[in-house]
C-alpha cells in the first residue's frame, strides 16, 4: 500500500505542476498553508530538528516574518503522523480542494485524472484486504465422504495394468511438469521483484527531485532577501565608491606621468596643492597626539 501510495503522491506532485497558472482561481491561504503542511510532512518528517521557529531578524519584513510563521505552524500542526499518512491525506486534500476551485477545463481534466488514479489504488488495497478472510475460510470447510456407487447406479471401471516403462513415462512427465511450474513460479517472483524495485527507485527519485527543487527554491528566496536587506545596499555602495576611486587613481597617475615626460607640471601642482589641504584637513578634524 506504501508503494501505490507514493506512485499517486509524485502524479499529485506533478499534477500541481501542470496546474494553467492563467483563469483558475486561487485556494484561499488556509487551504494553501494546509496542503503545505502535509507536503513538508510526507517529504521531512516533523518539523523538530529540520527547521527553527522564525524569529524577527535583521532583512525581515513584519508581513515576511508572518508569512513564515504561517508555513512553520502549518508544518507544525502535522507532527506525529507517518509520512505515508501525510502522502495519503495530501492527495485527498489536493482533490478536494481542486474539486472546489478548479475552474478551467484543464484543471477538471488534471483533478478527475488524479482522482481516478487515486480511487484505483483504494480499490485495489480493499478488494485485497476482503478476499484474504474469504480464502482463509474456504480451506477450512470440512470434505464430505462420498460413496462409490455401484450396481445399476454406477458400474465400477476396470482397470489394466501398467507396465514398468509406462509408470516410468509418466513419473518423467509429472517430474517435467513440476519442474516447468517452478521455473515459471521463480520468473515471475523475479519479474515481480525487479518491478517493484524499479518503481520504488523511480519513487523515491521523484520525491528526492521534489525536495531538491523545494530546497532550490527556498534558498533563492533567502539570497532574494539578503541582496534586498539594508546591509546588502550599504556594501554594494561602498564597493562602488571604492572601484571608482581605484580607477581614477590609476588615470590621474598616468596622466600625471605622461604630462612630467612632457616637463608639464601644471596638473602635478594642483594635485599637490589639493593633497595639502586635504592634510591640513584632516590634522583639524583629528585630535591631536
Amino acid at each position: 500500500m506504501a508503494d501505490s501510495v507514493d506512485r499517486v503522491f509524485v502524479h499529485a506532485l506533478n499534477t500541481v505542476k501542470k496546474i494553467p497558472k492563467t483563469g483558475a482561481s486561487r485556494p484561499p491561504p488556509s487551504d494553501r498553508l494546509r496542503l503545505y503542511g502535509l507536503y513538508k510532512q510526507a517529504m521531512e518528517g516533523d518539523v523538530d530538528g529540520v527547521m527553527e521557529q522564525p524569529t524577527a531578524g535583521p532583512g525581515l519584513t513584519a508581513e515576511e516574518l508572518q508569512r513564515e510563521r504561517d508555513k512553520w505552524d502549518a508544518w507544525n500542526s502535522q507532527r506525529g503522523i507517518t509520512r505515508t499518512e501525510a502522502k495519503r491525506r495530501y492527495v485527498e486534500a489536493l482533490i478536494e480542494t481542486m474539486h472546489r476551485y478548479a475552474t478551467t477545463s484543464d484543471a477538471t481534466e488534471l483533478v478527475t485524472e488524479l482522482e481516478f488514479v487515486w480511487n484505483q489504488i483504494k480499490h485495489n488495497s480493499s478488494s485485497s484486504t476482503g478476499s484474504s478472510p474469504k480464502a482463509g475460510g474456504s480451506t477450512g470447510a470440512p470434505r464430505q465422504f462420498q460413496q462409490p456407487m455401484s450396481g445399476s447406479d454406477g458400474p465400477m471401471r476396470i482397470l489394466s495394468p501398467m507396465s514398468e516403462q509406462d509408470e516410468a513415462e509418466l513419473r518423467s512427465q509429472r517430474q517435467m511438469d513440476l519442474e516447468d511450474e517452478a521455473e515459471a513460479a521463480v520468473e515471475s517472483g523475479r519479474s515481480n521483484r525487479w518491478q517493484r524495485k524499479m518503481e520504488r527507485a523511480v519513487t523515491k527519485l521523484s520525491a528526492e527531485i521534489a525536495a531538491l527543487r523545494e530546497q532550490i527554491t527556498t534558498g533563492r528566496e533567502w539570497k532574494s532577501k539578503k541582496a534586498r536587506s539594508y546591509p546588502a545596499w550599504v556594501s554594494w555602495l561602498a564597493w562602488l565608491v571604492l572601484r571608482h576611486l581605484v580607477i581614477d587613481s590609476v588615470i590621474l597617475a598616468i596622466v600625471l606621468l605622461w604630462l612630467r615626460k612632457r616637463k608639464d607640471r601644471r596638473l602635478e601642482d594642483l594635485v599637490r596643492a589639493a593633497l595639502k589641504i586635504i592634510r591640513e584637513y584632516v590634522r583639524k578634524v583629528l585630535p591631536s597626539r
